[in-house]
């Protein structure tokens, strides 16, 4: 999701479509971009851009939607800062040493952008657009007999499990027909609380699928594949 300098990804990508978008179509308009990275370790919320953060709550806004409480929100004024930022973050995640990866993941990173256009010609009342996009890297769903996790990696398997099915839920809940207008379990985790806005409503959501051809890693592709697939 990430990447690097170099070889950067989908994040970065993303960030440098929204600058080069403003630059060459919205000569007309001023934009104010927010940023915020945190991650859901264990049903916790920590903010990755805050050197020993303690952990956050969510906070339901009559206007907003769903927030953070505590998150550190920065003015983005270039990509540049943006990747500094995300790298920066992308350090204090949390990650450990499991039999199927030498640094897997343990917490899924929830990075969020706010943009708001305001038109260049001042009247009396300015109206303000906003939109929020999400990006969203979930960490590997956890199979006991692959990762042979024991004792604190075991326990985070399975709150990384706990939380991939609860969005799985949501997901059919919102994608079955028969169940139109049924209720949509949005609270049975952080994750799903945090991107109720993103899934329902007025919004648009892509999920992407990391797989392997490798023939060791059929059983873990299989899996993926129909998660993804109910997407």
């Amino acid at each position: 999701m990430l990447g690097n300098q170099q070889v950067p990804g989908i994040m970065l990508l993303t960030v440098k479509d929204i600058f080069e978008t403003i630059k060459t179509h919205y000569t007309d308009k001023e934009f104010t971009i927010i940023v915020s990275y945190v991650e859901i370790y264990n049903e916790t919320i920590r903010d990755l851009l805050v050197p020993s953060s303690g952990y956050l709550d969510l906070r339901d806004d009559p206007t907003r939607g769903t927030l953070i409480s505590g998150a550190t929100e920065h003015k983005a004024e270039s990509m540049e800062q943006i990747m500094n930022l995300l790298l920066l973050g992308n350090k204090r995640r949390t990650t450990e040493a499991t039999n199927a990866n030498q640094t897997s993941s343990r917490s899924h990173a929830v990075f969020q952008i706010q943009v708001m256009s305001t038109p260049k010609t001042r009247n009396i009342e300015v109206e303000t657009v906003c939109g929020k996009l999400s990006l969203i890297d979930l960490a590997r769903s956890e199979r006991g007999t692959v990762t042979e996790n024991r004792g604190i990696r075991l326990r985070e398997g399975a709150k990384i499990n706990r939380s991939l099915l609860a969005l799985a839920n949501c997901i059919n809940a919102l994608g079955d027909k028969a169940k139109k207008g049924f209720f949509v379990p949005y609270r049975d985790s952080k994750l799903t609380r945090l991107l109720k806005d993103s899934l329902g409503g007025n919004c648009k959501s892509v999920m992407i699928a990391n797989i392997s051809p490798a023939s060791t890693q059929i059983e873990e592709t299989l899996n993926t594949l129909k998660y993804a697939s109910r997407a």
